[in-house]
């Protein structure tokens, strides 16, 4: 069954829950019981209505192949440390502030406020991976006491070790449509296409800058590179060179009929029509959507019906949700304490992880769909670098996070239950999933894993 990925179709955020007091909000509800939720009763009410729901059709896949299931909350037994912040920041949004995305911040709302819970999970047992037998210089063999594999755990294991970007960070890895070939991009400049048959590399492209980001939406291949994307249309053999960036492109997604690259100054900047046959210039430069104070780092997608949104998360800390019918600024997030490095969409919730070491889920509550709210924190004592996932046989959502201690943790979704862990060289900064069961990551060292889950689990 194919993965689908933000690109092929996503879902919109809402959830069904009971409605919240509003005689309470006000601070002057004195019956008990109330057949309306109080402040101290939401967490308790939204954790009934996560419940598993059948798996939806391919065309409803959301990005990073998750398929529409309703979060659950980690299971209470597992031995973690939990803690509970007090307030969930969410955007006040108006009239006013839409008009001008520059203007709307987050700000606590003590009335409307609901407890989050927030799992540590210390991973001092872990046997730590042999670092001179990465490099083929470990002669302790099996007395050796750390670990002699590229990853731990059951249902997956490793294919291929493709080594095309020597010494360099990979920075993207693209899977087009109806195409038999593999693309990854480097901060060494160079584009490489590898025979899925045969595992060689087939081609090579040497764009002579520092590439920030490569994806793949159906026949097309784009790249992120200072100032500018480049476009490839692998089908048709066309290739276009597109301006209007500021700065290193480091995130590039593909929304309705348009290219959105994140730029280094704030920015996203829009290109429409890329999909129109009929018209000279597929690629029209449109306004840029504005508000970030930093770099922005990390772009998702959302479609479904008529609520089309798009995520976008920065340097600044703040994740900001966009209308892609009009390009207003919806909300703005202080989602994270620093870098948020990669967001994506699973069911109607987003996830989002920092280097501040935190993974988080948001979702929406019934009778206020335009504020977005905190679930759920997940830590690990290490900085949280990207995300993405597969299906098991079942259905069911496994998430992946890349870690700064160099490894990637496999979780069931919803329990966040740890399936395996990868091990790499040096950090994991970019993963893919494919179809078959195949998933793929690239890391700082120019290394690109192939991975397979076991024919039972994938999907």
């Amino acid at each position: 069954m194919a993965i689908h990925t933000a690109r092929d179709g996503v879902g919109a955020m809402h959830m069904k829950s009971r409605k919240v007091c509003i005689y309470w909000k006000q601070g002057r509800c004195n019956r008990n019981p109330c057949r309306f939720v109080h402040g101290d009763l939401a967490t308790a009410d939204l954790r009934a209505s996560y419940v598993y729901r059948a798996p939806q059709t391919q065309s409803q896949a959301l990005p990073g192949g998750l398929r529409r299931k309703t979060l659950s909350p980690p299971e209470e037994d597992r031995a973690v440390k939990r803690s509970k912040s007090t307030q969930v920041t969410s955007a006040a949004v108006s009239q006013k502030s839409r008009n001008n995305c520059q203007k709307i911040e987050s700000a606590q709302k003590p009335e409307a406020s609901l407890l989050v819970t927030t799992t540590t999970v210390e991973r001092s047992e872990d046997k730590a991976c042999c670092q001179e037998w990465m490099s083929g210089s470990c002669g302790r063999g099996d007395s050796c006491q750390f670990l002699h594999s590229w990853s731990r755990g059951d249902g997956f294991s490793l294919l291929a070790r493709l080594e095309g970007h020597v010494g360099k960070p990979v920075s993207g890895i693209g899977l087009p449509s109806g195409s038999d070939k593999l693309y990854t991009a480097s901060s060494d400049g160079k584009v490489c296409a590898w025979d899925c048959h045969s595992g060689l590399i087939s081609g090579a492209v040497n764009v002579s800058d520092q590439i920030g980001c490569l994806i793949s939406d159906e026949e097309w291949v784009f790249v992120g590179f200072p100032n500018g994307v480049k476009a490839w249309n692998f089908k048709s053999e066309v290739y276009y060179d597109l301006t209007g960036s500021s700065g290193q492109v480091n995130a590039l997604e593909v929304g309705l009929d348009a290219l959105y690259a994140g730029d280094e100054d704030g920015g996203i900047s829009v290109w429409k029509g890329f999909t129109d046959h009929q018209i000279a210039n597929r690629f029209q430069y449109a306004t840029p959507l504005r508000g970030h104070a930093s770099a922005v780092t990390c772009l998702r997608a959302s479609i479904n019906g008529e609520l089309r949104r798009l995520y976008s998360g920065s340097k600044d800390g703040t994740i900001k949700e966009w209308d892609l019918n009009t390009g207003e600024c919806i909300q703005t997030l202080k989602a994270h304490d620093d870098d948020v490095t990669s967001v994506i969409c699973w069911d109607q919730y987003l996830v989002s992880c920092s280097l501040d070491k935190k993974v988080k889920f948001w979702g929406r509550i019934e009778g206020d769909s335009s504020e977005i709210i905190l679930l759920y924190t997940h830590e690990e004592g290490h900085a949280a670098l990207t995300l993405g996932g597969v299906n098991d046989s079942d259905g069911k959502p496994i998430l992946f996070c890349s870690w700064s201690d160099n490894s990637v943790g496999l979780y069931e979704l919803p329990s966040l239950k740890e399936r395996g862990r990868i091990y790499a060289e040096k950090e994991v900064r970019a993963i893919r999933a494919g179809q078959g069961g195949l998933f793929f990551t690239g890391d700082a060292s120019g290394v690109v894993s192939v991975w397979k889950l076991a024919e039972k689990l994938c999907s």
